[in-house]
């Protein structure tokens, strides 16, 4: 196989590294503009080239040296559209792909390994990838892209991103690569769960109220078979009248009605009489989704009055204080059961709180993680899981099978974070063992140490 040099842009604690490392590559350069996630990827891997991490690429891109390969998780950002006249080249100035391209057409690389979220691909109504691909193409270098997850490779997580493969021309020939295939695994969180961690990690005393409650409502409700496939909200069950059809057929004071009502369900900003009519109509309207969805939910609570109304009272679902504030957060008063046809209870599944709801699902594998504050809970465990858990189910290897353990930072919040933005070491992993495949079938009379020479 030809070991290449690399350069880790945007590099976080270093999914990428881990990956290439295990193939036996080597990184000459790394950078991320986060201190926090900069000083977790030197306490792994040192300093590439004795070179800090933590810098801004766009003040040291001259600093970088000659390399093989360029990975990067870049940040998704739009790109301008002020005319045909410009070049691509022109397109993209301002931002970081930009810096990336810059690079690649100063050292020409045989390869380019990028990586990003699947709204990339819709990214701008479509303009962004586009712009990504025209850019790669006019720099000399073939692509290929993919949106992949880790669930269909053996991890238990659920991660969808596009990887995107970029070959110089020279090197392609009439070559096509191809992703790794995806195949169906039997998976279980439980693979990857300490048998026991320390107290913090388990649920609070409000957190384990909202899930009994919930809970309740499940055992109770009657649904017939299955429970509904769309998000149930509280708020909806404040009445069961008919939502008014065209907002067009009513005057101001009729309006100012319905808005006043529909605040006080929380699904508008409240109206006031100095609006004029459009205003108001533009105030109240509801998407057709929502809609759709409260005449779902107005339709389980009058098949269901007797017990919800008990249920309302007995949790104190709605109630609010002499100053409006909700007993209950307004996002716990929302639940989304997608756990399936599975027994009714959430403590046999996992479930997170998320700023639009409780989503429960499946103990087969985690939802993705994301860099904020929805760490998936675990129910039969009532827990969070830990730091070092998010890393397993990232694939970065914190239990020492392939060497030294990969160690995370002090801070849970950071790691939190860091693995949330990480990409899937995994992933890296076997898509950049079939490029090394492919270059070492046309390159093996170059020698093993030796770079792939523009």
């Amino acid at each position: 196989m030809v070991l290449m040099r690399f350069v880790d842009l945007f590099c976080g604690i270093g999914g990428f590294h881990a990956a290439l490392h295990r193939l036996g590559h080597e990184c000459i350069f790394a950078t991320d503009i986060d201190a926090h996630a900069a000083a977790v990827y030197e306490a792994n891997w040192g300093q590439p080239s004795g070179h800090p991490v933590h810098c801004d690429i766009r003040k040291v891109i001259d600093d970088i040296p000659e390399m093989d390969i360029i990975c990067a998780g870049f940040p998704c950002q739009p790109f301008s559209k002020s005319g045909s006249q410009e070049g691509f080249a022109d397109q993209t100035r301002g931002t970081l792909f930009h810096d990336i391209c810059t690079l690649a057409e100063k050292h020409k690389p045989a390869v380019l390994f990028l990586e990003n979220v699947p709204n990339l691909v819709a990214h701008d109504k479509g303009n962004t990838m586009k712009v990504i691909g025209s850019r790669i193409k006019e720099m000399g270098y073939k692509h290929w892209w993919k949106i992949l997850s880790p669930h269909n490779y053996g991890t238990c997580q659920t991660r969808k991103r596009v990887y995107i493969v970029c070959i110089r021309n020279d090197l392609v020939q009439d070559f096509e690569y191809t992703f790794p295939k995806e195949r169906h695994y039997d998976l279980d969180i439980r693979t990857v769960l300490d048998e026991s961690v320390d107290e913090k990690y388990s649920m609070n005393a409000d957190e384990l109220y909202w899930l009994d409650m919930w809970e309740d409502f499940l055992k109770n409700v009657n649904t017939d078979t299955k429970l509904p496939g769309h998000p149930i909200w509280a708020d909806c069950f404040k009445g069961d009248e008919e939502l008014p059809g065209d907002l067009e057929q009513y005057d101001e004071s009729q309006l100012i009605e319905i808005g006043t009502q529909w605040a006080n369900y929380g699904w508008v900003k409240p109206v006031s009489e100095e609006m004029d009519k459009e205003q108001l109509i533009k105030a109240i309207s509801l998407p057709s989704w929502k809609q759709n969805f409260i005449r779902k939910n107005r339709l389980l609570y009058s098949n269901n009055r007797k017990f919800i109304d008990k249920w309302l009272k007995k949790w104190r679902v709605l109630e609010v204080d002499e100053d409006g504030k909700p007993f209950i957060p307004v996002s716990r008063t929302k639940y989304e059961w997608q756990a399936g046809p599975t027994s009714r209870t959430n403590w046999e599944n996992i479930f997170q709180f998320r700023p639009s709801g409780i989503r429960v699902k499946r103990g087969d594998y985690f939802p993705a993680l994301v860099a904020m504050a929805q760490i998936p809970v675990v129910g039969w465990l009532k827990r969070h899981i830990t730091p070092k858990e998010c890393a397993r189910i990232q694939d970065f290897d914190v239990d020492g099978v392939h060497g030294e353990p990969f160690v995370l930072g002090d801070s849970d919040q950071q790691s939190y974070k860091q693995l949330g933005n990480a990409v899937n070491v995994s992933m890296i992993h076997l898509i950049q063992e079939r490029i090394d495949m492919y270059l070492s079938g046309i390159t093996d009379s170059i020698e093993e140490t030796s770079r792939i020479a523009a």
